[in-house]
């Protein structure tokens, strides 16, 4: 479409010298191609701007910039915010399709691709023609794509790219699990959210936010978007002191809550709540009647994430009938609480936990089940939150027998000096350096060491990568698989016994 026309679509009020044909937008100026419009966006390592000159060399017959640039021989669109922009044309290039479904916002801290992936299992069992785009995965109704990408939450033109091939299948329903980057950064504001439900907020990504209550605002900005409808859902979890308070006062349509405290008030509470071997078994009281189901996942914190799924199915559309049977026939979510089996007699346990809250929550779930040591292998990312290193290794001191540190994507910084930092917050905690705290960086030989040292009974929680296909060392993304990496280390083990 010519620029004027899709500036006009976007909402973009803004002159230019020329009106020159569109073919595509894009914010990589590598990727530009004869007819591109270039959006320059500044990076966390890079500036846009600083490439235009580049992306006009490759075809972009256009460039939206945050200020003038003499040398750009292109039309020029000068705007206040180039990731608002971007947001805006990328949806008004690809028709608005959110506007066309009920599209359901998952944020949180832990539990958003659990939950997402409920509520499209929910939705789809009550014949509602469901998508989702997590984390782990792309559903859109009965196919299944991994998510290869690495990013919870796509940059706004795949985000919106993807919402028009849900539209093009005859999707209904969307799930999208909304991170907090895609919300301070702008990926998601030309998403039309009918409803937003929150998984409980402690504190993460505060090298992007700078401080908890910032975090927590960025969290908030889903609801402000859910806000103006008058069809708005808010579900949210009242037991969450820190982000309950303020979420609770932003003005929304419909606002129902949930809890697993059968004593706490809320719309939806679980009355009874049994952990088997098998899984979990959960009676809830809802506005829309009894609800009794099983679920096949492990750790009562996913009974928080079926509740908030429910609540989101039910308020949106499906039946409650319909929605148990979605959370019932949920057979697993990759990488959350997955267990490996091959023959070994102690238990290994997958789970992307890569924040204090969410291994603690982890650890403390496997406790019980767990009749000799309780392992953990885990590490944390590079350029990424700082404060939670320590954080987490004194949360694996307290809970866990042994602590096996180890690398978890450390791309750029030092990968020793993240494991220190851990480390430091592991023996401050009273953990033991070289007998219930060990070190371990290549994560391979980590896996192995807990593996080949575990006895029967034990139980060895490998936390953090979960379901990613790759590893972060340096610059080089190097393919993994922690499933199979566990296995192989299983069957070395076995036959040397």
């Amino acid at each position: 479409m010519r620029l004027s026309t899709l500036l006009a679509a976007a909402g973009i009020d803004a002159a230019t010298s020329s009106d020159p044909e569109i073919t595509r937008i894009d914010y990589d100026s590598r990727s530009c191609e004869p007819g591109s419009l270039f959006v320059a966006v500044r990076g966390f390592h890079a500036d846009g701007h600083d490439f235009a000159a580049g992306a006009v060399e490759r075809g972009a017959v256009a460039v939206v910039a945050g200020h003038g640039m003499a040398q750009v021989r292109a039309a020029l669109v000068v705007v206040p915010d180039t990731r608002v922009a971007l947001s805006a044309l990328a949806a008004a290039w690809h028709g608005f399709p959110s506007r066309d479904m009920c599209v359901a916002g998952i944020t949180g801290t832990d539990g958003k691709t659990t939950t997402a992936t409920m509520l499209w299992a929910a939705w789809a069992a009550s014949g509602l023609a469901a998508g989702s785009l997590t984390t782990v995965d792309w559903r859109s109704r009965g196919t299944v794509t991994a998510n290869k990408s690495r990013q919870t939450t796509l940059e706004a033109p795949e985000l919106q790219e993807h919402l028009a091939r849900l539209r093009a299948d005859g999707v209904t329903h969307a799930a999208v699990e909304t991170s907090s980057h895609a919300l301070e950064l702008h990926r998601a504001d030309h998403v039309a959210y009918r409803a937003g439900v929150y998984t409980r907020i402690t504190s993460e990504h505060l090298e992007l936010h700078g401080s908890r209550e910032a975090y927590l605002r960025a969290k908030a900005r889903l609801l402000e978007l859910v806000g103006p409808r008058p069809d708005g859902v808010a579900v949210l979890d009242p037991e969450d002191d820190f982000a309950y308070p303020l979420l609770s006062r932003i003005p929304v349509a419909s606002r129902l809550t949930y809890t697993t405290s059968p004593d706490a008030p809320a719309d939806v509470r679980a009355e009874r709540l049994d952990q088997g071997p098998r899984g979990l078994r959960v009676a809830a009281a809802t506005p829309w009647g009894r609800a009794e189901f099983s679920l096949r996942l492990a750790g009562r914190f996913n009974a928080a994430n079926a509740l908030a799924a429910l609540t989101a199915a039910c308020a949106t559309g499906a039946g409650l009938d319909g929605a148990v049977r979605g959370l019932e026939g949920l057979e697993r979510v990759d990488g959350r609480m997955e267990r490996v089996e091959a023959g070994q007699p102690f238990t290994v346990v997958i789970d992307y936990a890569h924040t204090a809250e969410a291994l603690h929550q982890a650890l403390t779930e496997l406790r019980p089940a767990t009749s000799g040591r309780l392992w953990v292998v885990f590490g944390s990312a590079g350029e990424r939150d700082v404060a939670k290193r320590p954080a987490m290794g004194a949360v694996a001191a307290r809970l866990a027998d042994v602590s096996v540190i180890t690398d978890e994507d450390p791309r750029l910084e030092d990968r020793l000096r993240i494991l220190e930092d851990i480390a430091a917050g592991a023996t401050e905690a009273g953990g033991r350096r070289g007998e219930d705290v060990v070190v371990v960086p290549d994560r391979s030989e980590a896996i192995d060491f807990a593996v080949a040292h575990a006895a029967e009974g034990d139980t060895v929680l490998l936390a953090g990568k979960g379901h990613e296909s790759t590893l972060i060392s340096g610059a080089t993304a190097q393919p993994w698989d922690e499933r199979a990496v566990a296995e192989d280390a299983i069957r070395r083990r076995l036959a040397g016994a």
